[in-house]
């Protein structure tokens, strides 16, 4: 072989591997381009899960929220139902206690009645008995000083 043979198979034998090398790179560039649609698929699909979730999470903090705003108004209102009753009672109990200290006022009322009657009994019994010692003491000084004059004339 010649220098020429040998130069023209080299030259078909590049250009074979050349060819062969442009279709590996074409069959590289579609697995990559491939894997590259894969991974944007992926991407697309993880997104629209989060976006899902996110959602779910939103209707049920809507939903958490709404049970306990109701929860509260319900208590809310329970109280306000209550509290008129309860100033009912306030007022029940107020008019009870002042009808309890007006029979208590009436009950003293006698009571000091009954007082005044019997110090004005005991206080006359008092005057008589002292009327009566007064008298004694009067009869017993009037006797001793006739006694004493008696014995000053004699």
């Amino acid at each position: 072989m010649t220098n020429e043979n040998k130069l023209d198979e080299l030259k078909n034998k590049i250009t074979n591997l050349g060819e062969d090398l442009k279709y590996k790179v074409n069959e590289a560039q579609l697995q990559g381009d491939k894997t590259v649609d894969d991974l944007k698929h992926k991407v697309a699909e993880i997104k629209l899960e989060s976006e899902k979730a996110l959602h779910n999470l939103n209707k049920e903090a809507d939903a958490k929220y709404t049970e306990g705003k109701v929860s509260f108004d319900e208590k809310v209102n329970h109280a306000k139902a209550e509290t008129p009753v309860t100033g009912n009672n306030v007022q029940d109990k107020l008019d009870h206690l002042k009808e309890e200290a007006s029979h208590k006022l009436e009950e003293a009322k006698l009571k000091a009645t009954e007082f005044k009657q019997e110090a004005s009994v005991k206080f006359d019994e008092l005057k008589a008995q002292a009327g009566t010692k007064f008298d004694e003491l009067k009869k017993t000084a009037t006797d001793t000083l006739n006694k004493f004059k008696k014995d000053d004339q004699g």
